[in-house]
């Protein structure tokens, strides 16, 4: 068994607090691919208490779309979301540097230069 990156153990919590709910089912297989987010369905009647719990849990989900989900009650509507869990961020080592035999002195403008500014009415 390979050890989960710390987003698929996010993840993973994530949809054992949203499995948790009730009229909320996780929809998206784990452990979560890299370039997947976490899918879950709520039905409609429990949306509101699904959604405010996750936004106070400092979650954004987004809607998806309307697919029904069969219950012991029968067809019910439901909606799909998902919360993008970020990536971990990798430092970039900034491994450029100028050598000094590039960088450019500041030398005084040439003659030419300077009788273009006065034709020009720069100077």
């Amino acid at each position: 068994m390979t050890t989960l990156s710390e987003r698929q153990q996010t993840a993973q919590t994530l949809a054992r607090s949203i499995g948790a709910m009730e009229g909320a089912w996780v929809v998206s297989p784990l452990p979560l691919d890299a370039s997947k987010r976490l899918r879950f369905q709520v039905l409609d009647g429990d949306k509101n208490r699904v959604l405010q719990q996750l936004h106070d849990w400092n979650w954004e989900p987004k809607f998806v779309s309307i697919l029904p989900r069969v219950t012991f009650a029968g067809m019910a509507a439901g909606s799909v979301y998902e919360i993008d869990i970020p990536q971990p961020r990798q430092d970039i080592v900034d491994g450029r540097t100028i050598p000094k035999d590039e960088i450019v002195s500041r030398k005084p403008p040439s003659a030419e230069v300077e009788g273009m500014k006065k034709y020009l009415g720069l100077k």
